[in-house]
């Protein structure tokens, strides 16, 4: 795992990031991708957060309609199962050298868009975003895959998997918050 630094549409950003993620991050499409959104994600950036009566920051658009309170000693846990976004890479194009770094910057665009639109809510201080990139073309199912982000505090109880990055080798990982300067 590393902590790196990449200038990115005029911005410089620190994370932790795998070997994986890390080739991306060096690629030349990544550095002349401009990153967006699709319409149905876009509706999850303009809904925003809610902070639940237990203090659990959840996305307004996977919120379940039904749902109990998170209890706080597993605030991260909860909010990680709940907060686990889809974001499409259907429109990207499937050419190999230029599909995967610019998946990789369109989910690093969304995440830190979400943790910017979290700031000063009570419990973000906390908030991390991970983003994940599969990055095995020879998967059958590859073509299916898009970016999965993932929002969750370091608050209770909450995924500690992330902690060591290289480990993941099928996957390009990110993890960062409200601390990387793009945010």
């Amino acid at each position: 795992m590393s902590r790196v630094s990449h200038v990115h549409g005029g911005s410089t950003s620190a994370m932790r990031t795998n070997a994986a993620m890390r080739r991306l991050l060096g690629s030349a499409a990544f550095a002349a991708d401009q990153p967006t959104v699709p319409e149905l994600d876009q509706d999850t950036l303009d809904a925003g957060w809610t902070v639940e009566p237990s203090g659990a920051l959840l996305l307004v658009a996977h919120r379940p309609k039904r749902m109990h309170d998170i209890p706080a000693e597993a605030l991260g846990e909860g909010e990680y199962e709940i907060n686990d976004v889809h974001v499409s890479l259907d429109d990207l194009g499937r050419e190999k050298t230029e599909f995967l770094p610019r998946a990789a910057s369109r989910g690093l665009y969304f995440a830190r868009r979400m943790l910017a639109a979290a700031r000063g809510l009570p419990g973000s201080e906390t908030l991390l975003a991970a983003v994940a990139i599969h990055v095995d073309v020879d998967d059958e199912d590859f073509a299916l895959q898009g970016a999965t982000i993932r929002f969750f505090s370091r608050r209770g109880s909450y995924p500690q998997w992330f902690d060591e990055l290289e480990a993941y080798t099928r996957e390009a990982i990110a993890v960062l918050d409200l601390s990387d300067p793009t945010t």
